[in-house]
């Protein structure tokens, strides 16, 4: 590991958010450094000095953002918008590790779901924990996460395909619905 150790974090960006401000990975990231105690280098997809009426030219910055991070964080509060998920992958897609920060209770880890054929309690969402290499319950947790990045088993981008393979191998003939798609 880094000296320094160059975070991404994902999440929220509008002050509208429940953080309420813009500037809030400045208190988070600082938070995780006391936390930690390490040297956490912020590559703040705010702070990023582009044109933000240019789609491509945003998603480059962050792309190129998380190419050169060491680690990403995900804040995946109730309000989170689509570019964190996408995100994720976007780290996958690059090698890098990607710590989910869901609050337990919350719409990604240990709510209830209602579905058509009934509820499923303590549910995890299924994009979340199957994409993340590891999946927190507080801040602190994220701490002790950082400080474990060397014995994490980082999964890549072929965990997409894996693991459609997988399902279809051990369960597409019990779907009826699938069988003949």
């Amino acid at each position: 590991m880094n000296e320094v150790l160059r975070i991404y974090v994902a999440g929220k960006v509008s002050k509208d958010s429940q953080f309420g401000r813009h500037d809030w990975r400045d208190a988070f990231v600082a938070e995780l450094e006391k936390l930690s105690g390490l040297k956490l280098f912020s590559l703040d997809p705010t702070k990023s000095e582009v044109d933000q009426s240019k789609p491509a030219l945003v998603f480059g910055a962050d792309a190129y953002m998380i190419s050169r991070s060491d680690v990403v964080v995900v804040y995946l509060s109730d309000d989170i918008s689509v570019g964190g998920s996408q995100e994720i992958l976007v780290a996958k897609y690059f090698g890098k590790p990607v710590i989910g920060l869901a609050p337990h209770g919350g719409k990604f880890n240990g709510s209830s779901k209602e579905y058509p054929d009934g509820i499923v309690e303590n549910y995890r969402d299924p994009f979340v924990f199957s994409t993340c290499d590891v999946v927190c319950e507080s801040v602190k947790g994220v701490a002790t996460a950082l400080n474990a990045l060397d014995k994490l088993r980082i999964k890549s981008i072929d965990i997409i395909g894996d693991l459609a393979a997988w399902y279809k191998e051990t369960n597409l003939e019990n779907n009826d619905y699938l069988k003949d798609a």
